[in-house]
């Protein structure tokens, strides 16, 4: 019984330490975009369309906003499906043009990698369904081989 207790406790406190493994974005007061796990901070530089190379991505996620946590490429400036595009001559490591409502291209300036990148709520639901399939199967090999042993002693 001891034993089953041990490993209920470290069950709940596995589950409760991956359920804090979201991320908690510091909270940006700038307009940014997130693209590639990279945070662009929104200028107000207006590029002409020549300078616009391939789409390269689009905001999927936008911050939470009490808590700022996000996932993948988030903004708190622009629409979800807004898209990312390379700029012809600079390096995307350096600035990325993302469309604005009114079809203009403005440049982002990089700024910092993003402070982590965390697993989508889908992903994360997955990996917990996952462990808790595989925690019963242990416990239920455990019992059963305890079982077992109960039976060969009668």
């Amino acid at each position: 019984m001891k034993g089953n207790r041990c490993l209920i406790f470290t069950i709940f406190l596995f589950f409760a330490l991956l359920s804090t493994s979201t991320v908690h974005a510091q909270i940006l007061t700038y307009p940014f975009v997130v693209w590639d796990g990279k945070v662009y901070e929104v200028s107000e530089v207006v590029l002409l369309d020549e300078k616009i190379g391939n789409v390269i991505g689009k905001v999927n996620t936008k911050p939470n906003d009490s808590s700022g946590d996000y996932y993948g490429n988030a903004s708190n400036t622009f629409a979800i499906g807004t898209k990312y595009y390379e700029i012809s001559g600079v390096s995307m490591a350096d600035a990325i043009a993302v469309e604005n409502e009114r079809g203009q291209f403005i440049q982002a300036d990089y700024v910092q990698k993003a402070t982590e990148q965390p697993m989508s709520v889908l992903q994360k639901g997955i990996v917990n369904a996952s462990i808790f399939a595989i925690l019963i199967i242990i416990l239920g090999v455990r019992y059963g081989l305890k079982r077992s042993k109960t039976r060969e002693i009668n």
